[in-house]
């Protein structure tokens, strides 16, 4: 074999393992909030034929970008060209970048906080430091938002319905937020469902809703089935209700948090220490108020029959007749999402061929209007090594690595949850070693993959020394499982 022949397949079967750290993405969704499984659909506008033809049309190639109401929105292949008979592997990668809100009118919110008060709430003084976050961010509310005070421990209980925040309204929820109280166990369902109930009985047109759940503990009261919990959460968010979670301290259960994040289409966070929730919840009201776009949804289909979609690397997905659809949190001034897909296109006849059809479909938050931007992706089929191998894009491959990047770090801190330190310090090595000879390869900029490699390389030294029933383990944990959900995402 030549050397030129070894590099091509070289390429070509790291493509094909990066495919198969795809799959496992799908099958880890329990526990890392990946994508999620088929489910057939009725919907009309999802169940459009597929054309037969895979002739590309003239003008479409292997990068697109669309103009947004807010922003921008970006589609690419890994490569323009693929090799005929090769197996037709490749990957698609998305992004959206949304212009910073200019100062001005915001749209009002329509906001329930939820407030665990069960008694280890009591401890390191979490319940006071939720008490005085809680109070700041009521403070910054205008008179056109509306607020609802939720607790729970063994019961859960609407201390304060949804009020609007004038003066009135915030002096009555300021006096509820200092008689709260630690009591029992831990109702995280029950406090869950009561604010979306809340929120959702004062919905209107033009606001943009949220939930925010703060937790420290495990969900032992009530209903406990994280199954059960998270599909409450993907409800409330198909119905325009977004729930975020917040995970205080060490001993609540950071899987069940970030997939109720995951499912309710909002912001997930870790707070080790309970200071630092006022300024976890500053930053959450600040990205609500920017609010530039809700019910976001990423639909994609196949460009012609044969072009199979893969797995969604770090979002949850549902697969509809003829395609698949990604939802997406709500886009706010300032905000970036990117995402990597896995694809097969057909490869045994020469010449341009469609490969994806991408639909962002959002609402406008100002106007209400319903908005569409649209991508078209393409390729070309060749015999001609050299091409294939020039056509690579190294920014593409970047991402890829990325998201493989962050499914080993899930697959580590599963090994270090199951006490196997020294097997999950060996496959972040390994890993980062793989990743650094596939950047070479690729002509991947050092800088771009520093990111990824110094998180493995820190969790790989930590998860040797550290020892997981400390208080400093239990941290490490949850920290990187946030850590891997952001480069899974492109942060």
């Amino acid at each position: 074999m030549s050397p030129d022949s070894r590099k091509t397949a070289a390429i070509l079967c790291a493509a094909g393992a990066l495919v198969a750290a795809a799959v496992l993405l799908q099958r880890s969704a329990a526990s890392g909030g990946q994508a999620a499984g088929a489910t057939p659909s009725t919907d009309p506008e999802t169940s459009t034929r597929v054309p037969a033809s895979c002739d590309a049309p003239p003008g479409v190639g292997s990068r697109a970008t669309a103009r947004l109401g807010h922003g921008r929105a970006g589609g690419a292949l890994s490569a323009g060209k693929i090799l005929r008979g090769g197996g037709g592997q490749t990957f698609a990668a998305f992004d959206l970048a949304i212009d910073p809100v200019a100062t001005g009118e915001r749209q009002p919110l329509n906001l329930a906080l939820v407030i665990d008060r069960s008694g280890s709430m009591r401890d390191e003084g979490k319940l006071d430091s939720a008490k005085q976050a809680a109070l700041a961010l009521i403070a910054r509310l205008g008179e056109r938002d509306r607020i609802a005070l939720i607790q729970y421990d063994d019961l859960a209980q609407v201390v304060v319905p949804s009020v609007k925040a004038d003066a009135e309204g915030k002096a009555e929820l300021t006096r509820a937020v200092g008689a709260m109280q630690p009591g029992g166990s831990t109702n995280l369902h029950g406090g869950m469902t009561l604010a979306r109930d809340e929120v959702q009985r004062t919905i209107a047109a033009g606001q943009v809703s949220r939930v925010i759940l703060l937790s420290d503990g495990l969900a032992n009261a009530g209903e406990s089935n994280p199954a059960v919990i998270t599909e409450a959460a993907r409800m409330a968010a198909d119905r325009g209700v977004r729930i975020t979670s917040v995970g205080v301290g060490l001993d609540y259960n950071e899987d069940l948090m970030e997939a109720i994040a995951e499912s309710g289409r909002g912001n997930y966070y870790y707070v080790r220490d309970a200071t630092g929730l006022d300024q976890v919840l500053g930053g959450e009201l600040s990205s609500a108020q920017a609010t530039v776009a809700t019910q976001v949804e990423l639909h994609l289909r196949p460009a012609c029959a044969g072009v199979e979609i893969g797995e969604v690397f770090g979002y949850q997905a549902r697969r509809e007749a003829g395609g698949v659809v990604v939802p997406l949190a709500d886009l706010f001034g300032g905000d970036s999402r990117r995402m990597v897909v896995g694809l097969r296109i057909p490869d045994r006849v020469k010449g341009a061929r469609g490969a994806l059809h991408a639909e962002l479909r959002y609402r406008d938050a100002a106007s209400g209007e319903t908005r569409t931007a649209r991508l078209a992706l393409a390729l070309e089929v060749t015999d001609d090594h050299h091409a294939v191998e020039g056509s690579v894009d190294a920014d593409v491959m970047a991402q890829v690595l990325a998201a493989q990047s962050a499914e080993t770090m899930r697959e580590a801190a599963r090994a270090y949850e199951k006490g196997d330190a020294t097997g999950a310090a060996a496959m972040l090595r390994s890993k980062g070693a793989e990743m650094k000879q596939q950047a070479g390869r690729y002509g991947i900029a050092a800088e771009k993959m520093a990111p990824a490699l110094e998180e493995m390389s820190g969790f790989a030294a930590q998860a040797e020394t550290v020892r997981l029933d400390s208080d400093d383990g239990k941290a490490l944990l949850k920290a990187r499982k946030v850590r891997a959900r952001s480069l899974s995402k492109g942060k």
